[in-house]
């Protein structure tokens, strides 16, 4: 997909949000499924099952800033381990790799609310690869706040009509979104956005309570956060963004 970056995806620097690329990310690979079989289209009405999307890890090589021309790239790279597995690159106009990212998928049934096992899974779904080139290598990683750290409450969100999509959960944009409001502007007006891990444990639906915790910690030149959702004591997620 080739488009103009445009104004309402940007921050206050005029830099690409991970939410707006996550966004165009998520369109697209429900595009390329479609074009696979193995779409919403065909999961939903026959079989009561949809996609969603369970980590997802991608970089910034650089910033990508407001009115570029960019090209996103997408193939299906079959299955590792229980996932099915999409990468991704975004490219400037002069074709400069500017990103990277991978996601890991699982099919999730609608009725029951549940995972649909790999054996369980529809034959419309096919385990082969469109491409085994690598993005990035490695599957998305495990996020998790360290051990015996005790994380800072930031506050809590009450998920609301703009958090939920068509599968009537909230949506992994949404995630990301609050955990970049859960860090301080001094860091996101002053530094540029690095690279994002994102785990996603347990759908939440409106009206729950979703409280945010931070833990932050220094690497080197790294400025890390790492942020967690949870409703009452089960995680929802978990980020680790690094700046």
């Amino acid at each position: 997909m080739d488009f103009f970056v445009p104004c309402y995806m940007t921050d206050g620097n005029c830099r690409l949000k991970a939410s707006a690329f996550m966004t165009q990310a998520q369109e697209m690979a429900m595009n390329s499924a479609e074009i696979l079989g193995f779409g919403y289209d065909d999961l939903f009405p026959n079989y009561g099952m949809a996609w969603v999307l369970s980590r997802f890890h991608f970089k910034f090589l650089r910033p990508v800033m407001w009115r570029e021309f960019v090209r996103i790239r997408t193939w299906h790279k079959g299955v590792r381990s229980v996932f099915y597995v999409r990468d991704f690159e975004l490219l400037g106009e002069d074709g400069e790799l500017s990103m990277i990212g991978t996601s890991s998928w699982v099919v999730l049934n609608l009725k029951e609310r549940t995972l649909v096992r790999m054996n369980e899974l529809p034959p419309v779904i096919s385990p082969e690869p469109m491409l085994e080139e690598d993005a990035i290598e490695a599957l998305a990683p495990k996020v998790m706040i360290p051990r015996k750290v005790q994380a800072e409450f930031v506050h809590d969100h009450i998920v609301s009509y703009s958090d939920i999509d068509l599968n009537k959960h909230t949506n992994n944009v949404r995630y990301m979104d609050w955990a970049m409001d859960c860090i301080d502007a001094e860091v996101t007006d002053n530094c540029p956005l690095k690279e994002v891990a994102i785990n996603f444990n347990r759908e939440t639906h409106l009206g729950e309570t979703v409280s945010l915790y931070r833990h932050e910690e220094q690497a080197g030149e790294d400025h890390i956060f790492i942020i967690e959702g949870k409703v009452e004591d089960t995680q929802s997620f978990c980020a680790r963004i690094v700046f």
